[in-house]
């Protein structure tokens, strides 16, 4: 039999082709094989020797290779190592695990250390020192309580008796205080979205607009009223204390009951969130009266609840007596005046101004668009009547004071400011409203809206098919038409079945006390000329960067916007 010396070549450490890692060690190690052959006669028979393999085996020791997790044991890991709790209002609560990664190695820990502002405690079941065993962890239950420092700074360190680093937390914040004091609804309350925009003029009263914000920011004021000696007290010291600090104020309108009862520990919030101001990333607060209350950081928003980022601290009862709310924060400016009604009894008109880039909830809405533009179809508040309305001409008048006056008409035409008051009936109304208002960006972004007047006063019923009406005569040929701003009309039923809107191409006096208008293209429904509102249809922008909507109740509102016409803007 003939021998051959044969080598084994082992595949090198480290994951195998087929990209999957191991957790057990593998060893390299050389290994000699020796081939035995037989030689073969010329005719093959049964129990011809057939070639054979003889091993030659050895015992050698591996060395433990990390293919997978290197860099995760051998350490202490502290879960979360960075707690950022943003804004606190209440007490709040969150788990700390402590996990000793060695695999063969115990540890010892010997100290907890707290150091820095904000009054952290960490409950320590366990007492020190406490043995880790390999792979060990141990969970505990961090409290940041509602009053202390302002900002909230603070490590907490364990300290092993091994020496290992890294076994650490940071956390971090801004402690807020609750302004709890309800308003007084006799007065309502106002809030305010506000933009900013640069507005740049030429000589002809064109215009450039730039945005300047691209969230507003947003603001409330109301009337706070203390009937008691311990309101009264209780209303000066969240001034005195907080000032110059941002408060947590409740958004009062959008105040609902708890629909049931929760216990301690509870991440879910039972409450009705529709056309309510709950937004992921904001704050609510759960409240009964002014001094019995929680607040908490809203991690996501269900139509019939909130989860929260932090349990709740005190176990609640549902009903009307319990109150789930919104949370803006909110400055005072540097004066706060306080009416003394007498030694028990205080009034304060509360200015709030809002944080910039606060959450909020952007509702989506598809307003009617005309030539690609937005059209505001909500009737205005006739009760508040008269309405004002502004003719204002960019003019240069020239006056000698000794002979002829003479003007320089800048812009062409009549630049028209409007105030227009709306009735906001319920919340869906408001949420409607203020989603409008929010795709203006300010003064930015013009839209369509009527005058709601009866500007054009039908002489004949108008037809779907008809591509033309006649109306009374009102020099509407002489001083309107030559206008562009003045070729948009509204065609409004009384009877709320739609309007429709449409373009003027021409128009002619008859002479016999009615015009005759040529429209761009059939209405595609029928007016008659008794049941018909025709208004001019302007182009225009918000007069001011603020919208104000003012809440006589929890249920109703109202709004007045000032508007300016913007007739260089008109779409062909």
């Amino acid at each position: 039999m003939a021998d051959f010396a044969g080598q084994y070549v082992p595949i090198p450490e480290g994951i195998p082709p087929s990209n999957l890692s191991t957790n057990i060690g593998a060893g390299s190690f050389p290994a000699t094989l020796t081939l035995a052959l037989g030689s073969y006669p010329e005719a093959a028979s049964e129990g011809t020797p057939q070639p054979v393999v003889s091993i030659e085996h050895r015992n050698l020791s591996g060395t433990r290779s990390e293919v997978f997790g290197g860099q995760l044991f051998s350490r202490i890991i502290v879960t979360p190592r960075v707690k950022a709790l943003g804004f606190v209002l209440t007490a709040t609560q969150f788990a700390v695990e402590v996990w000793n990664t060695f695999r063969d190695t115990d540890q010892t820990l010997e100290t907890i250390t707290i150091t820095g502002d904000g009054g952290l405690t960490l409950e320590d079941t366990y007492g020190e020192p406490l043995l880790y065993g390999a792979l060990d962890s141990f969970i505990y239950q961090a409290t940041v309580p509602s009053s202390g420092a302002a900002q909230i700074d603070q490590d907490v360190v364990f300290a092993f008796l091994s020496g290992i680093g890294g076994a650490d937390l940071q956390v971090t914040g801004s402690r807020i205080t609750l302004f709890s004091v309800a308003p007084d609804w006799n007065e309502g309350m106002e809030e305010t979205l506000e933009y900013l925009t640069d507005v740049l003029k030429s000589y002809n009263d064109s215009e450039q607009r730039r945005g300047l914000r691209q969230l507003p920011r947003r603001a409330m004021r109301y009337r706070a009223l203390a009937l008691n000696a311990r309101d009264a007290a209780g209303m000066e010291s969240l001034v005195w204390g907080w000032q110059n600090q941002p408060y947590g104020v409740p958004w009062w309108p959008d105040s609902q009951p708890l629909t049931s009862d929760i216990g301690e520990g509870t991440f879910v919030i039972p409450v009705d969130t529709t056309d309510r101001m709950f937004a992921a990333g904001g704050l609510l607060c759960i409240l009964q009266d002014e001094y019995t209350f929680e607040a908490l950081s809203i991690e996501s928003v269900a139509a019939d609840s909130v989860t929260v980022t932090s349990p709740t601290q005190y176990a609640w009862s549902g009903g009307p007596g319990t109150r789930v709310m919104p949370i803006f924060l909110c400055r005072l400016p540097a004066s706060v005046d306080v009416s003394k009604w007498s030694s028990e009894i205080d009034q304060i008109d509360l200015s709030f101004i809002g944080e910039a880039a606060q959450a909020a909830p952007a509702p989506s809405i598809s307003p009617t668009q005309y030539k690609g533009l937005d059209v505001l179809e909500i009737a205005p508040n006739w009760a508040n009547a008269p309405l004002k309305r502004t003719y204002k001409r960019s003019m240069v008048t020239i006056d000698p004071k000794i002979g002829p006056i003479e003007v320089v008409d800048k812009g062409g035409t009549a630049l028209v400011g409007q105030e227009f008051p709306w009735w906001l009936d319920g919340h869906p109304t408001v949420t409607a409203f203020r989603a409008f208002m929010l795709r203006r960006f300010g003064q930015l972004n013009p839209f369509w809206i009527p005058t709601w007047d009866q500007d054009l006063v039908l002489a004949n019923d108008v037809a779907s098919t008809d591509t033309g009406i006649n109306i009374e005569s009102e020099f509407y040929t002489r001083f309107f038409f030559p206008t562009p701003a003045r070729r948009f009309i509204a065609f409004i039923p009384i009877d709320g079945s739609g309007n429709v809107y449409s373009q003027i191409t021409g128009a002619e006096d008859n002479g016999n006390g009615t015009e005759s208008l040529v429209l761009a293209a059939a209405t595609g429904k029928a007016f008659a000329k008794g049941s018909t509102m025709i208004s001019f249809l302007t182009l225009a922008r918000l007069a001011s960067d603020s919208v104000a909507i003012k809440w006589d109740s929890t249920d109703h509102a109202e709004a007045l916007v000032t508007l300016q016409e913007v007739p260089r803007e008109l779409p062909s």
